[in-house]
């Protein structure tokens, strides 16, 4: 491959252009056929078995040439994309965009990167910045929803002597029997079931209601007829149980005991005393770091000058494919989410795209700070870095060297040092909430 040209289609912006001959094209292909042949089953032929000419007949001509194009890229543009950098003198901020121009068998490809490089900014303060560190109270509402928290967790499964009733735990053992015959996943022993929970199918946990533990007895229960076992939906079946034990949940009073138990405290003045501190120290965390934002808000207001569009739209992705998989989690879809709170999909996707470019302008400034300030991590940074991250994942330092992205840890790094400095040599003033 050879680099073909390298351009600065706007401020900040550099996009180099690469390309790769026919006969590159075509060794690599086959390359890929030969690696990949095993795989492909073709219509009159045994897997594996066909050449290239009667894959590329079956799927087409582009087949191997996609994967053809990554080893080629791969293999060559980060040695031809580096002396470009370095002999222009350009400095990346993100790592670059490729994307595939063209590509023909009897003029092999051309592909494009294009790469954010670090704007010179106008930093008209970097110093002096003020916030108010706001810590809300405490109340005794929330001092008494941790304690009845952990009371929940802490309760014990006493037996219980009388007929089983809703709330109850029960443990059983069972073997379910359709047509009189035992079926897939029918069967367990020593089952825990909450009565009343709905857990189990239609009838069986109300078939269970009234029994006393070490009686045996038959329950018949019909499968939804949308169950997810085809064999069992709408089918009457029939389930053998042994009760071995009925339960109650009890729940500890709120005592010198349950100090002793959950804290080991003597009364529960002190208890509430250490919950109302710990609930206290969360919310002066979360203060302290939205005072920290509003100093690099600041920064970032007084800051001057064009960013990248580049950067800037690939900050703005990254943010929504973090809003898109914090919403998968809740299960729930960008558009049912924009409907509960009542917001247009353009009003939100502006207000994401305002957040992105303020976070690009952020880190831009503080990544000229961190030069400005000799803040740039060292190699022995980077070495402490990667040691700790192989630590964590137990794996060696050669390995986590090999698929760790060392710019960007570069660059991170020098954000996260300059940050420190421009709030060190800012002012935070703790207020109480009412104050």
């Amino acid at each position: 491959m050879k680099l073909v040209s390298v351009e600065t289609p706007e401020k900040s912006v550099c996009k180099m252009t690469f390309s790769a001959s026919p006969e590159e094209l075509e060794a690599a292909s086959n390359a890929v056929y030969e690696r990949t042949r095993a795989s492909y089953t073709i219509r009159g032929f045994k897997k594996g078995e066909a050449d290239r000419a009667q894959i590329e007949a079956d799927r087409g001509e582009h087949t191997f040439w996609y994967d053809a194009i990554n080893d080629l890229m791969d293999k060559d543009v980060p040695a031809l994309y580096d002396a470009a950098m370095a002999e222009h003198g350009f400095v990346a901020v993100d790592n670059p965009v490729y994307d595939l121009v063209s590509v023909k068998k009897d003029e092999g490809f051309v592909a494009t990167a294009t790469v954010a490089l670090q704007p010179e900014l106008n930093l008209t303060k970097t110093t002096g910045f003020t916030a108010e560190c706001v810590t809300p109270e405490v109340t005794d509402k929330e001092i008494d929803n941790v304690l009845e928290r952990r009371r929940a967790a802490a309760a014990e499964l006493v037996p219980h002597k009388g007929p089983a009733v809703k709330g109850n735990i029960v443990h059983i053992d069972y073997e379910g029997l359709l047509e009189g015959k035992p079926f897939q996943g029918g069967t367990a022993k020593n089952q825990a079931v909450q009565l009343g929970s709905g857990r189990m199918i239609p009838g069986f946990e109300e078939g269970i209601l009234g029994h006393k533990a070490g009686e045996e007895f038959e329950i018949f229960v019909t499968f939804p007829n949308r169950y997810h076992a085809k064999d069992l939906a709408g089918k009457p079946v029939v389930f053998k149980i042994k009760l071995i034990d009925v339960c109650v949940r009890q729940i500890p009073a709120l005592n010198s005991d349950f100090a002793k138990k959950v804290a080991n405290l003597d009364t529960m003045d002190e208890l509430r005393a250490q919950v109302k501190q710990q609930l206290h120290d969360g919310k002066h965390a979360g203060a302290l770091n939205h005072a920290k934002d509003q100093i690099l808000t600041q920064l970032a207001d007084a800051s001057e000058g064009e960013l990248p569009s580049v950067l800037v739209e690939t900050t703005y992705q990254q943010q929504m494919e973090q809003i898109q998989q914090q919403l998968q989690m809740q299960r729930l879809s960008l558009d049912r989410y924009l409907s509960q709170i009542h917001e247009t999909r353009e009003s939100f996707t502006a207000k994401v795209r305002s957040s992105a470019e303020k976070t690009a302008r952020v880190h831009m400034a503080l990544l000229q700070i961190a030069q400005q300030e000799n803040l740039v991590p060292t190699e022995e940074d980077i070495d402490k870095a990667l040691a700790a991250r192989a630590e964590r994942a137990k794996k060696t330092l050669e390995e986590i060297k090999e698929k760790s992205d060392i710019p960007a840890m570069r660059r991170n790094e020098g954000i996260r040092k300059a940050a420190d400095w421009v709030i060190e040599h800012s002012t935070i003033e703790d207020k109480a909430e009412n104050q």
